[in-house]
């Protein structure tokens, strides 16, 4: 079985607005809806878990309402950290074998050809994440001032992050830890190991309103050339 974990567990406080990032408007949907009709189209027998804060259920039903192709298997609340969010995902999913993915909700534009090698990749090897290189010049601070990196051996990560399902689960069996900073660093913790594969420079992540704007105009971009949204 391929399921997904959704986290839109935060409210969107970075955005200075009164809904949450993950049901702003872009196009004619809500930016979640973008992000799952990625998924369905991968997979349309997918199993989903979406994880949502507590206080943004009623805003979530709305949207179903409205978009009924966005209905998913379940939701659940979100947690204090992402580690707990997705724990709460996980123990929402049916026991079994099979291969999860843990995806931001705010990340719309993920291409449908990531999202399967993603998969591809966790069923072949047990872990695999997506990434790009790194563009900037990045330089690493410390107390005796700061230091250029090597950018040819750095990457930007990315979500799907997939996983084996039981691997995940026994994975997720520990206290939280500070540097727990995404999936696949709880996943190399518990000894498994993990398999980068190419991510898209398409998929961003929504945080701040800036981004909200690169989002719109890269849609706009996309329907006038081929009529995708």
């Amino acid at each position: 079985m391929r399921s997904l974990i959704l986290v839109a567990g935060g409210t969107g406080t970075r955005m200075n607005r009164p809904v949450a990032k993950q049901f702003l408007p872009l196009g004619d949907r809500p930016v979640i809806v973008h992000t799952l009709g990625r998924f369905r189209e991968a997979y349309p027998d997918l199993h989903v878990v979406l994880v949502l804060h507590e206080s943004l259920h009623p805003t979530w039903e709305e949207v179903v309402k409205a978009h009924p192709e966005a209905r998913v298997e379940c939701v659940v609340n979100g947690g204090e950290e992402r580690f707990h969010s997705v724990l709460n995902g996980l123990r929402a999913l049916p026991e079994g074998a099979g291969w999860v993915g843990i995806h931001d909700a705010v990340r719309p534009f993920v291409e449908v050809e990531t999202i399967q090698r993603c998969y591809n990749a966790a069923a072949a090897h047990g872990g695999a994440i997506p990434v790009v290189p790194v563009k900037d010049t990045i330089r690493q601070v410390g107390e005796q001032g700061s230091a250029p990196l090597d950018r040819a051996t750095l990457r930007g990560v990315q979500t799907p992050q997939v996983f084996s399902l039981p691997q995940l689960r026994a994975a997720y069996g520990v206290e939280y830890q500070s540097w727990f900073t995404d999936d696949a660093s709880v996943w190399e913790a518990a000894g498994n190991t993990l398999t980068l594969v190419d991510g898209d420079l398409h998929n961003i992540k929504i945080t701040t309103p800036e981004d909200l704007l690169s989002a719109e105009a890269f849609l706009s971009l996309r329907t006038a050339s081929d009529g995708r949204a």
